[in-house]
C-alpha cells in the first residue's frame, strides 16, 4: 500500500507566463499555483495546433535527448532518428568528436542515411550520390565541375546543435538557446550522484513502443506516484520495490529528483539486495531525476541499470515511447535482468493501458477538468504538483 511520507524540501522556480495566453490554451481552471489548480483542459492535448506550436516552442527550443556516446563509440559510427518533427543524424568523426546534421542532402533534398544504425566513411546521398565527409563538408558532387560557378567548397550539411553531458548527446535546434549547462543546471550534478561515473555507462538495449496518447499525458504518467497504489498489480508492486516511508523530492528549474529506500526484500519481483554496481554497496536506493521537456532517468534499488523513458511526441495523438537500458560493463545482472522484465514486460504495458484511456477521455464532450491533488505545503511525494510544475515549464514554453 502506498503510504504518506514525511515531508520533504520543495525548490521551485518562479515562472512567469503570459496569464491571458496559457489560460486560452489551458483553460481557465488551470491556475499559476498548484494548490488551487485544476488539470488542464482536454484541448491542450488534443489540440493540432497545440501539438504544432509544441514542435516549434518547446522541442524546436528545449535541448532533447538523442542517443548515448557509447551507441556511437567508433569514428564513422553514425544514428539516425526523429526529433521534433526533424531528421537527424549524429556520427563520429576521426577527431573523436560527435556531431549532429540534418538528415539532408545539400542538392535536392534527399534523405541520406537510411538506416536507424550503422557506420560510413563517408555519407552518400543515394539519389546523385554527392558525398559528404563526417564534418559535413562536401567530398564529392558527380559531374558538378562542368557546372560554372560551382564551388564545392561552399557546401556543407546544415549542422544541429550537439552536446555530451555525463554521456548524453542533447540536440537544439534553436540558435538563439542558451548552452545545456546554463539551460539545465541541476541536470549534471542529479545524474553524477546516480551513478558517479556515468560518462563510463555502456548501451545495453532499448525497446520502443507506439502508445495511442499524446506525449505530455504519457510524461504525466511518470511524474506523480497518486495512482500507483490503485493501478494494478505490477504498480501495486511499484509501491513495494521503493520504500514510500523515505520518498523524498526536489523541483528545480527543468528537473524533477526523486529518491527513496529500497523495499521489503519478501515483495519484490528481484532481488533488492544485490549488491548494487554503481555505489558497491547494498541497499542502495531507488532515484529518479525527470528532465524537461520528455525525459526521466531511474535507477531501481539493487540493480546494475539506468534505464531512460523518451517520450516523443509522434502527432497530436500518438507518443513513440523509448525505454533504453545502460549498464557499467554492457551487460545485465540476473536481478537487473529480472527487474527489467517487469519494467518493461508488467509495468509499462498497464502505464500504456493508463495513458491511452486518459487520452480517449480527454476527446470527450463530457470531461470536465478535476482538480489537482495537491496538499497545502506541496509537501506529499505522491501529490500532482509535478503534473503541475511539467505543465506550467510547457506552457512557459509555449508562449515566451
Amino acid at each position: 500500500m502506498l503510504n504518506r511520507c514525511r515531508p520533504s524540501h520543495l525548490q521551485q522556480d518562479q515562472i512567469m507566463l503570459d496569464i491571458e495566453k496559457y489560460k486560452e490554451i489551458a483553460g481557465v481552471a488551470f491556475t499559476a499555483d498548484a494548490r488551487n489548480s485544476n488539470a488542464p483542459q482536454g484541448s491542450y492535448y488534443t489540440d493540432p495546433e497545440i501539438h504544432d506550436l509544441e514542435l516549434k516552442k518547446v522541442f524546436g527550443y528545449e535541448w532533447n535527448y538523442f542517443c548515448h556516446q557509447s551507441q556511437v563509440p567508433n569514428a564513422g559510427d553514425y544514428k539516425t532518428g526523429e526529433v521534433g518533427g526533424h531528421a537527424v543524424y549524429v556520427i563520429r568523426g576521426k577527431d573523436g568528436d560527435i556531431r549532429a546534421f540534418y538528415n539532408v542532402c545539400q542538392h535536392r533534398g534527399h534523405e541520406l542515411l537510411q538506416d536507424a544504425q550503422g557506420n560510413a566513411r563517408v555519407v552518400v546521398c543515394p539519389y546523385h550520390a554527392w558525398t559528404y565527409d563526417a564534418e559535413g563538408n562536401l567530398r564529392g558532387a558527380p559531374k558538378m565541375k562542368e557546372v560554372e560557378g560551382f564551388d564545392r567548397s561552399k557546401v556543407k550539411l546544415c549542422q544541429v546543435r550537439c552536446e555530451i553531458v555525463g554521456g548524453f548527446v542533447f540536440l537544439n535546434f534553436s540558435d538563439d538557446a542558451p548552452a545545456f549547462r546554463e539551460m539545465c543546471p541541476e541536470f549534471e550534478p542529479i545524474i553524477t550522484s546516480m551513478v558517479a561515473e556515468v560518462d563510463k555507462l555502456q548501451f545495453v538495449k532499448q525497446k520502443n513502443y507506439d502508445i495511442k496518447a499524446n506525449w505530455k499525458i504519457v510524461t504525466e504518467n511518470f511524474l506523480e506516484a497518486y495512482h500507483v497504489e490503485f493501478s494494478g498489480e505490477a504498480h501495486q508492486a511499484l509501491g513495494e520495490i521503493i520504500d514510500i516511508e523515505t520518498y523524498r523530492f526536489n523541483i528545480s528549474g527543468r528537473t524533477i529528483e526523486y529518491t527513496a529506500g529500497g523495499g521489503a526484500d519478501d515483495v519484490l519481483p528481484y532481488d533488492k539486495n544485490a549488491e548494487d554496481a554503481f555505489t558497491n554497496t547494498k541497499n542502495a536506493p531507488f532515484h529518479q531525476c525527470f528532465l524537461f521537456p520528455h525525459m526521466t532517468f531511474s535507477i531501481f534499488p539493487g540493480t546494475n541499470m539506468m534505464f531512460v523513458f523518451n517520450m516523443r511526441p509522434n502527432g497530436p495523438e500518438r507518443t513513440a515511447e523509448e525505454i533504453i537500458y545502460f549498464t557499467l560493463d554492457g551487460s545485465f545482472s540476473d536481478p537487473t535482468e529480472t527487474a527489467e522484465e517487469y519494467v518493461s514486460d508488467s509495468l509499462n504495458p498497464e502505464d500504456i493501458s493508463l495513458v491511452e484511456a486518459v487520452h480517449r477521455g480527454l476527446k470527450s464532450k463530457g470531461y470536465q477538468p478535476g482538480r489537482l491533488m495537491v496538499d497545502p505545503e506541496m509537501k506529499e511525494a505522491w501529490g500532482e504538483q509535478f503534473v503541475h510544475h511539467f505543465n506550467t515549464l510547457n506552457l512557459a514554453a509555449l508562449t515566451r
